[in-house]
């Protein structure tokens, strides 16, 4: 099969196509003829080496997000078949342990404490064929594309996660979202408006705040020309905002637990800039604030979003495709931060 692969860490540079075996399935698995893949900044902390919980073994497909049909089944699989349109799941969980509690069984499979990674501990999208256990596989509805799929598995589920799930976003509540140009951002003012919520964008690019407004935002704040926490009181005369959606870390972070109201909630799904900061409890306590994070996202919220996305009250916003073997002018994009939305590699069927 074609497949991107790495040989060492380094630039885009490294990702290079090259024909691979195709996956061999055992009982239980389920091999997936993938037609498209989503790239994310997971990919790219991969490439890098930059992943500090997990080792990759050379040579290496990344890829955490793709869509396609499947292609074979193993002995004992029972709730897929051959053409079935499916994604593979990010974090691979074990469905069932001996731990106590069983967070798969709670529910929580994303935080799984025996979890692998797609792409990271095992082979993942870029390439034509993936293989996954049948337990961390989940059925497309027929009227959701591939495209759309392979760039909604990971940040409109992470962005549904942190706003609904996490944070519990209220009709009539004011969400702050943060870095809205990137996949999670764009996806989280489409749900903080579902929500009915009044929103606040925030970004370092005006083109994207306008970008932004055109998916629903209300209000925007460009925080590389003014000062976040200052725009957020004054657009909501001194209160604060109930809800912030953060993913850019440093003092966007420092600056987005300041502005929170009291009773506010954060919701964080990691940094692209420095990931420790320091809080000031005190007025944490005084505001009855907290802050909470998610592990990308469990099974069930990823069907939800499928769902919604399939009934068009969602949709991902592509910012730009490439064919696979262009896989790294894609990363390159990704780490340019120039794009406005998700960015994806179509696999010839």
């Amino acid at each position: 099969m074609k497949a991107i692969v790495i040989d060492k860490f380094g630039g885009p540079e490294v990702l290079l196509q090259r024909e691979v075996a195709t996956p061999k399935i055992g009982p239980g698995e389920v091999l997936i003829r993938l037609l498209a893949a989503g790239v994310n900044r997971f990919d790219v902390t991969t490439r890098r080496g930059e992943i500090p919980y997990a080792a990759v073994s050379f040579p290496h497909v990344p890829g955490v997000e793709g869509a396609g049909t499947v292609a074979e089944v193993g002995s004992g699989v029972t709730a897929f078949q051959i053409g079935d349109r499916v994604v593979p799941v990010l974090t691979i969980s074990r469905g069932v342990c001996r731990h106590n509690p069983c967070y798969c069984q709670l529910g929580w499979d994303n935080i799984c404490r025996d979890f692998d990674k797609l792409g990271l501990t095992s082979w993942g999208t870029y390439a034509e064929y993936v293989k996954a256990s049948e337990h961390n596989v989940v059925h497309l509805p027929r009227s959701l594309s591939f495209t759309d799929a392979a760039t909604s598995m990971v940040a409109t589920a992470t962005a549904w996660e942190l706003a609904i799930s996490r944070a519990h976003l209220r009709q009539g509540e004011t969400a702050l979202v943060n870095a809205v140009g990137g996949a999670v951002g764009s996806a989280a003012v489409q749900i903080a408006r579902c929500a009915g919520a009044r929103v606040i964008a925030s970004a370092g690019s005006d083109n994207k705040l306008e970008l932004a407004r055109q998916l629903g935002a209300d209000e925007l704040i460009n925080y590389k020309r003014q000062d976040l926490k200052t725009e957020v009181l004054n657009l909501t005369e001194g209160r604060g905002v109930d809800v912030v959606i953060e993913t850019v870390g440093g003092q966007v972070l420092q600056q987005s637990i300041e502005a929170l109201a009291h009773n506010g909630r954060l919701a964080t799904a990691g940094s692209v800039g420095s990931s420790k900061v320091e809080i000031d409890i005190f007025r944490l306590l005084r505001k009855q604030a907290w802050i909470t994070g998610t592990h990308f996202a469990p099974k069930a919220t990823i069907r939800t979003v499928l769902d919604l996305l399939a009934e068009k009250r969602l949709r991902p916003v592509l910012a730009r495709s490439f064919p696979l073997i262009e896989a790294g002018k894609a990363q390159a994009l990704l780490e340019s931060r120039e794009f406005f939305g998700n960015i994806l590699l179509e696999i010839d069927p």
